[in-house]
């Protein structure tokens, strides 16, 4: 490669068209060989000019000479200039770095009010607070000397309604992924699906997933969806569930259960929802909420009794009659207090809410005094006290009061049990068991409550009348009475001593006086019989469970460390479910094995435990793979819906009245950042920053 000295090229260049772009070589000129090289020294000294273009030549200006060799010296020049470039370069870099700081520390400074703001808007959305909240926090913290934005413009800029929506999606964005990666991580999953109408009186669907993690079942929301298009048909809701699964990347065919509410539009034979979903699952099994089957199975069994139908709307009545006026309630709340008694609200009874009836009916037995005297004023002059009054004062109702003070709490323990967060199959039966036994008790002994009517009925020579001690309206006395008849093990010398020393107690000071005694003195023994009686026939008819729950059994530890043969035990009940969830067991054909070993294990060792706990020792093993397949196929399928009546109370407060504007996105969001977030110190804002 041949190399032209500067001193050759100023001589052409002043002969040249300097505008050409080419330089050719004149034919007139000497060979390189003949034009020595200037001593580096002297380059050196030369003019800066010459120096640049010298190293800012075209590569076309170092052409190959394939017949000449570089001499030494050139090859000399060559290397120094190099040098010289590259100490340039780093001179350059080295003014440079001051500059890099400064954009890294304006880097770290975005990135710190970034995580700030996520923070503060992941606060906001965890406590259920409208966005305009946002600009309050910000200058909350500006107070307290923690600046998240330096000038009034940027605040304005990263607290408005858009800038506080993308925060909070990109914080959803990082719960939905961890909650798809568990569900998928289970390998099935189950899901509760209901629907209601929002605050802005738009038709919802809303889906919450069920799934194993770590042995231990979880829900996580999937989706809350508006039915934009046609009405909440089978057909719709079932295209919405399906488009939902594809759009999130899970597989239909890993679905192995679904819980809903039991209405038709789900459960319906032919058409239903579960039938419908069935068809892309075929190991699909629906469960009719044991929440609601529950609620039905109490308000069906007083349908057919006309006196627990009137009882019921007395107690509706009583509510509306205080509700409508300030004024009358003002009136009650006096009397309440001259009676020493509590000072409590009537409350409503609501079809949806299953607790509803027991607190309502609790408040009347412990203001029932200052109930009838507040009437007694008031029916002088209102046609509308005066009605109630007759209703109320009438030994029927105060004896139904009393005969329900017995039996509601034990439904309500049984309701409370079902609304727990994580209900599996193998705590179903014995619950429902031993709430029927415990009713059916009432039938042989009288409860604490029904019990203490005959000593409170006064009856005289012209009048009867109702006169109890102040401690009957006290909370504390009230529970630890309700607690008697719920763990009742039969009458102790203590029970008995302490019930001959209930007289010494105050009694109120107003007696009411009661009505039709004579009459309605019996009630109890037909009442109370034929609605306890009907109420256990429809617990145990509406938890008769189909074949394959049926067939769970098999799995509960307790069932197995009773069975008398422990070897022969439950194998026709394994095969239905092996063939039935066939395709999610990694090898069916040593299920059977499998079983036996898991039915030694359990009756050495966990027979006392629930399923779910067993599932949670054995997943950490691998030693029982099929065996802890099924049972996480029967442990996922749920039991109840009510993650999705506690989802609806979470739109409802978010999506309140005032916020009906709220897009469905945004509602949506929300909803899974404060039923799925965790708390703010394990939530990962460095993710929801890259978002």
């Amino acid at each position: 490669m041949t190399i032209i000295s500067p001193s050759g090229l100023a001589a052409t260049t002043a002969s040249a068209n300097l505008t050409c772009n080419t330089w050719k070589p004149s034919a007139a000129r000497p060979p390189p060989q003949s034009r020595p090289l200037p001593p580096p020294t002297s380059l050196a000294t030369q003019g800066s000019p010459v120096m640049s273009d010298y190293r800012q030549m075209p590569p076309h200006w170092i052409r190959p000479s394939p017949s000449h060799t570089p001499t030494p010296l050139a090859t000399q020049e060559v290397q120094r200039t190099q040098n010289h470039l590259t100490a340039l370069e780093r001179t350059t870099l080295k003014a440079q770095k001051p500059m890099q700081k400064l954009l890294a520390a304006k880097i770290n400074m975005d990135d710190e009010l970034a995580l700030n703001l996520l923070k503060t808007a992941y606060h906001i959305a965890k406590r259920e607070l409208p966005k305009g909240e946002m600009q309050h926090m910000v200058d909350y913290a500006s107070f307290l000397g923690v600046d998240f934005c330096k000038s009034a413009t940027s605040s304005a800029s990263h607290t408005n309604h858009q800038s506080v929506s993308e925060l909070q999606s990109a914080i959803a964005e990082v719960i939905l992924e961890d909650s798809l990666q568990e569900v998928k991580d289970s390998h099935v999953f189950s899901l509760t699906i209901d629907e209601s109408t929002d605050n802005g009186n738009l038709k919802r669907v809303l889906m919450y997933t069920q799934f194993v993690k770590e042995g231990a079942l979880k829900y996580r929301l999937l989706t809350n969806k508006v039915i934009s298009e046609g009405s909440a048909c089978a057909v719709n809701i079932v295209s919405m569930v399906l488009e939902e699964l594809k759009t999130k990347g899970l597989d239909i065919s890993k679905m192995v259960g679904i819980g809903t509410d039991g209405a038709s539009v789900m459960t319906g034979r032919t058409g239903g929802v579960v039938k419908l979903l069935q068809e892309h699952s075929p190991s699909l099994i629906g469960v009719h909420c044991a929440a609601h089957r529950e609620a039905l199975a109490t308000s069906q069994a007083a349908k057919h009794i006309p006196d627990m139908n009137e009882y019921s709307r007395t107690i509706m009545n009583i509510f509306k009659y205080f509700k409508n006026s300030a004024l009358r309630s003002n009136r009650l709340r006096t009397i309440q207090i001259l009676l020493m008694l509590p000072e409590l609200k009537y409350a409503e009874v609501h079809s949806v809410r299953w607790l509803s009836m027991e607190h309502a009916v609790q408040v009347v037995y412990r203001t029932y005094p200052a109930l009838v005297m507040a009437l007694e004023r008031e029916a002088a002059f209102e046609p509308a006290a005066k009605g109630l009054l007759q209703d109320v004062n009438q030994f029927k109702f105060i004896a139904i009061t009393h005969l329900m003070m017995d039996i509601l709490p034990q439904m309500t323990l049984l309701s409370k049990k079902f609304q727990e967060e994580s209900v599996d199959f193998s705590l179903i039966k014995p619950v429902i068991r031993s709430s029927c036994e415990s009713l059916l008790d009432l039938l042989e002994v009288s409860g604490v409550f029904v019990e203490k009517l005959s000593k409170f009925v006064h009856v005289g020579d012209h009048k009867v009348t109702y006169s109890r001690p102040l401690s009957e309206s006290d909370c504390n006395s009230v529970n630890e009475q309700i607690q008697q008849n719920i763990h009742f093990k039969g009458f102790t010398e203590s029970d008995i001593d302490a019930s001959d020393g209930e007289d010494d107690d105050e009694n109120v000071g107003f007696t009411p006086e009661l009505r039709y005694y004579t009459q309605q003195k019996h009630v109890l023994d037909s009442i109370g019989h034929q609605y306890i009686q009907k109420l256990t026939d429809n617990l145990i008819d509406r938890f008769c469970d189909t074949n394959i729950l049926e067939c769970m059994k098999v799995l509960i530890p307790s069932n197995i460390s009773e069975a008398e043969s422990v070897t022969k035990y439950g194998l026709d009940e394994l095969d239905k479910l092996i063939e039935h969830f066939e395709m999610h067991l990694p090898q069916k054909e040593n299920a059977r094995s499998e079983f036996q070993t898991y039915k030694r294990l359990v009756k050495g060792s966990y027979s006392k435990m629930s399923v779910t706990q067993v599932l949670r020792i054995l997943v950490k093993g691998n030693d029982l793979p099929n065996i802890v397949m099924l049972l996480k196929c029967c442990v996922v399928i749920p039991m109840t819906s009510v993650q999705c009546e506690r989802g609806f109370s979470t739109q409802n407060r978010i999506k309140s009245k005032s916020r009906t504007s709220l897009k469905s996105k945004a509602l949506d969001d929300l909803m899974r950042i404060s039923g799925d977030g965790p708390t703010p110190g394990d939530f990962d804002f460095g993710r929801a920053l890259q978002k």
